[in-house]
């Protein structure tokens, strides 16, 4: 059985159109290059979704170190960011690291949605219901359903 190394941003889209990174310890220069090459592979695709970027593993923000290279990106992807993607949930367990990336938003302001929450079920709460505001309630279904979350009012009502 192989073994996933120790640190990385691990990518996990099968629960498609909803995109869930997991960064696990400080990744490298070339690491994060890798992982801004994959995020723009999903913008790519053409498709509306989600993402949320799971830092409780991490033992920095995504952007720590590498703050231009992140802005950089941002500023290169910005048409396909406003039109495919939804929305950004960060997982954030750690006050410090939450008021980094509550910084690095501020200098540099996300050209969608965002929230910044302490755990996945939150992340995904939050994401069910952009997929629900942006009339795709199937999606949304299947993040509840996937996530154990209760049933949205939207969907109560069409039982």
């Amino acid at each position: 059985m192989d073994r996933q190394p120790a640190t990385g941003a691990f990518f996990d889209d099968s629960l498609w159109p909803l995109l869930i990174v997991r960064l696990v310890g400080q990744l490298s220069h070339a690491q994060f290059e890798a992982y801004l090459e994959r995020m723009r592979s999903y913008l790519l695709r053409g498709e509306r979704h989600l993402f949320i970027m799971d830092t409780s593993q991490s033992r920095s923000t995504s952007v720590d170190g590498k703050r231009r290279l992140q802005a950089d990106w941002m500023d290169a992807n910005e048409a396909l960011l406003r039109e495919w993607r939804l929305g950004t949930a960060f997982v954030i367990r750690s006050p410090f690291l939450g008021l980094a990336m509550r910084a690095f938003l501020h200098a540099k302001p996300l050209v969608t949605p965002y929230v910044v929450v302490s755990n996945l079920h939150e992340a995904a709460a939050w994401a069910a219901g952009r997929f629900e505001e942006a009339g795709l309630p199937l999606q949304a279904g299947r993040i509840r359903e996937h996530f154990g979350l209760g049933v949205s009012s939207l969907e109560h009502s069409a039982r």
